[in-house]
């Protein structure tokens, strides 16, 4: 989805290179490829920004609300809304579109995540491709296996401070630490941008 915005700079920015491109009578092959690719470039400049880069939440939000028909999109943007419903009706949609079981893998235990339960879907652990994320969802069936301490020693090993995080967010509050829990939960979404961010806030 273009927004206005990018429909005018993409409208001013051809128009610009067509008379540039007649002022130095450029090849017609070469100004279409430069159009194209920036065409390209104006479109996925919000994508980048707020998936990775914003730290904006309620930005984050609204990106990913006006872009929900996208079944990944959508996918967030139901977890931030915390509505099991959502959630489920989107993750259905993911499966339905992406058939690699690495793929289902990672969104299949971001749903089991947030409910608590990274068991239901302990058997798609081993499928994630990413061994960060892999090891970062084994620490979380640790938790749930009541081995508290193994997965704090676990924790400290884990590539990204979010995750060291959110798994002490978790945590504590397993042992009914609520002020404790959101603290770690705070300091995780304070790791990171984006998506993740979002996320990680809608946890406190």
């Amino acid at each position: 989805m273009i927004s206005k915005v990018q429909y005018i700079i993409i409208f001013i920015f051809a128009i610009i290179s067509g008379i540039t491109g007649g002022f130095f009578d450029l090849p017609f092959r070469a100004l279409a490829i430069v159009i194209a690719a920036s065409v390209l470039f104006i479109a996925l400049i919000p994508y980048v920004y707020f998936l990775y880069c914003s730290t904006n939440t309620s930005k984050i939000e609204q990106f990913l609300s006006a872009r929900r028909r996208q079944p990944i999109l959508g996918f967030y943007w139901a977890l931030g809304q915390g509505n099991p419903d959502l959630v489920k009706g989107q993750l259905d949609k993911i499966l339905g579109k992406y058939k690699s079981p690495s793929h289902q893998a990672v969104f299949l235990l971001a749903e089991a995540s947030r409910r608590g339960d990274v068991r239901s879907a302990a058997s798609r652990i081993q499928q994630i491709k990413q061994p960060p994320i892999r090891e970062y969802y084994e620490v979380h069936m640790l938790l749930e296996e009541g081995r508290f301490e193994e997965a704090k020693g676990k924790a400290d090993t884990l590539q990204k401070d979010w995750m060291k995080e959110s798994i002490l967010g978790r945590l504590h509050s397993l042992n009914g630490d609520a002020e404790a829990s959101r603290n770690h939960y705070i300091l995780a979404a304070q790791c990171c941008k984006g998506v993740q961010r979002y996320l990680l806030e809608g946890m406190y």
